[in-house]
């Protein structure tokens, strides 16, 4: 994801929900979600350790109670990007590798059976550490899409879909504006984005026409739909905010964060912020803290539920 909080997971706690519900359900399922643990090294003309990226990060899973944590990966480089699969049996993630571009993987839902479904080379390129793609299931669990450069030298990024069985791959747009951060609708309709290009436009991708067109006049980053397909969850200079698809109905969760994602009923949002990994309602109620690392080692990033 986009201005990726690499940090780092070491010192973890587990914390048991601070606030009850006081209507609905309670949070139910799993949730994934990667860590980056940082090594302290010394600083510039031999100032104090400061923390320095060592491939240390992996993916894990909890409980949406807090509880049942789990680490997926273990290995030398840091992992990114996790998304369930519609069905919950299996986890795409993005894995950096030294000499080619970065690729993306499938394994299952207990970490078993990881495999590299893309093998990019010189064109296009997903590239790790800062940046990096977010990653998003068709709803029938047959394809992946992730945004990726169109070669070594940069530029405008722009979306690729990879099928996860024949890893055939095929590129969705050309956009001048660039196209990042994609989220496939639930009801297969529609893929969200945002333009690569200052202020961070949020915009839709009709799969029956390919029509492109902005969602009214949203702006902001980590894009997750609702369930229903509906509204669409964003990060709007750090507060988190929900819009209809059709650009109007804005309404503010009323909390500072980012990268959400929605509980398959909808009825809970979960999101980093500070030190925290956070559970709250989608009408800013029920706010409750799941995980808890020190921000000087380490903090989640990029939950799916």
């Amino acid at each position: 994801m986009r201005r990726l909080l690499l940090a780092s997971l070491t010192c973890l706690a587990l914390l048991a929900g601070a606030a009850s519900a006081s209507s609905g359900s309670q949070p139910k399922g799993q949730i994934v979600f990667a860590d980056n643990h940082f090594c302290l090294t010394p600083g510039p003309n031999g100032g104090g350790k400061v923390p320095t990226e060592c491939g240390k990060g992996e993916i894990a899973v909890v409980n949406a109670n807090g509880s049942g944590l789990k680490v997926l990966t273990h290995d030398k480089v840091t992992e990114t990007s996790p998304a369930w699969s519609p069905n919950h049996e299996q986890i795409a993630f993005i894995r950096p590798t030294k000499h080619t571009s970065d690729q993306v993987w499938v394994m299952n839902a207990n970490g078993t059976g990881q495999h590299a479904v893309t093998h990019l080379t010189t064109a296009p390129q997903l590239y790790g550490g800062t940046l990096t793609s977010d990653l998003s299931w068709s709803p029938d669990g047959q394809e992946l899409v992730f945004a990726a450069y169109l070669s070594n030298q940069g530029g405008r990024e722009q979306l690729y879909v990879v099928n996860v069985r024949t890893h055939a791959l095929r590129r969705l747009t050309n956009l001048s504006s660039g196209a990042t951060e994609p989220q496939w609708s639930p009801d297969g309709r529609w893929i969200a984005f945002v333009g690569s290009i200052a202020p961070d436009r949020i915009y839709l991708l009709s799969l029956t026409t390919h029509h492109v067109h902005a969602v009214g006049h949203a702006t902001g980053l980590g894009l997750a739909w609702s369930p229903d397909s509906k509204r669409l969850l964003f990060n709007s200079r750090g507060k988190l905010e929900l819009v209809g698809t059709a650009g109007t109905h804005y309404h503010s969760v009323g909390v500072g964060g980012g990268q959400p994602s929605f509980s398959p009923d909808g009825h809970w949002i979960v999101f980093p912020s500070g030190d925290y990994l956070k559970e709250i309602r989608p009408d800013g109620s029920g706010l409750h803290h799941i995980l808890y690392v020190t921000s000087k080692k380490g903090s989640n990033f990029d939950p799916n539920w």
